[in-house]
């Protein structure tokens, strides 16, 4: 009789191909949106404000890559949030996605490579209350061309920067997704990066830093007439303050903060 691991192992065998992981980011969403139900009078909802994701990787190699994926080119928490938006659904404002990748299978994944719990937290006004007290984070593009002069983000959790709005890897799969996207023409642009920076928020700090990507062109902060550099070998980054300009290679963004309302 074939064991339930020898059933895993075969099942794992395409993401050993390198050929699934947005097939799952696929599946996931579609889940997401088969809980939305109707309220009557025409409302949609999505009656949960926690969903814990368990990804399932092939072992422990594959594990480091599906992590690297989904925190550097996946914003899971947006994706549901646009596919809720996509039904008819808004998500709640405190919505908390949680992702945890695993390399050893169990009954729960059944014949899937992911498995999701979902959960309605008490204290739902209190969490979106900490959420909204975050600063409005504004970008203006000073310098190069981008999609957008200013960027508004109300309460992220990150931003990811560089040139192109999609990055691709050499098989043409969706490596990365870029929220302030400088166009691939023009000589300023093209000393940004396609995988530049993020902008992160420290949640224990109650503070934004900006961390530049491994690999990546210059980049430093002009701060009241003072140059601060930005290492890449620095996963903690460096503190962000309104009023700063962050300049990528030779294009530059200037930094806004505010409160809400």
């Amino acid at each position: 009789m074939t064991s339930f691991l020898d059933r895993m192992k075969d099942l794992l065998k395409p993401y050993m191909k390198g050929t699934e992981p947005l097939e799952i980011r696929r599946g996931i969403l579609e889940e997401v949106g088969s809980r939305v139900v109707s309220a009557g009078a025409g409302k949609r909802l999505f009656p949960y404000n926690r969903v814990k994701i368990h990804l399932l990787a092939a072992g422990p190699q594959e594990r480091e890559e599906l992590d690297a994926i989904v925190h550097d080119a996946w914003d899971l928490r947006r994706d549901v949030t646009d596919r809720l938006t996509d039904l008819g659904a808004k998500a709640p404002p405190d919505l908390d996605v949680e992702v945890i990748i695993t390399d050893q299978p169990s009954e729960s994944f059944g014949e899937r490579r992911f498995h999701i719990e979902y959960q309605r937290a008490e204290g739902a006004a209190a969490g979106s209350s900490t959420r909204s007290a975050r600063p409005l984070l504004e970008l203006t593009v000073l310098k190069g061309t981008a999609t957008q002069r200013v960027y508004t983000f109300t309460s992220p959790d990150r931003v990811m920067i560089g040139r192109l709005q999609e990055v691709m890897d050499e098989h043409e799969r969706l490596k990365r997704r870029n929220d302030v996207a400088f166009q691939e023409e023009g000589d300023i642009n093209e000393t940004v990066s396609r995988e530049q920076a993020r902008i992160v928020w420290d949640e224990t700090a109650r503070e934004y830093r900006l961390r530049r990507e491994p690999g990546a062109s210059a980049t430093r902060i002009l701060r009241e007439g003072r140059s601060i550099e930005v290492s890449g070998q620095d996963r903690r980054g460096v503190r962000l303050q309104a009023g700063d300009e962050i300049y990528l290679g030779k294009a530059c963004v200037k930094v806004g903060m505010r409160e809400e309302g």
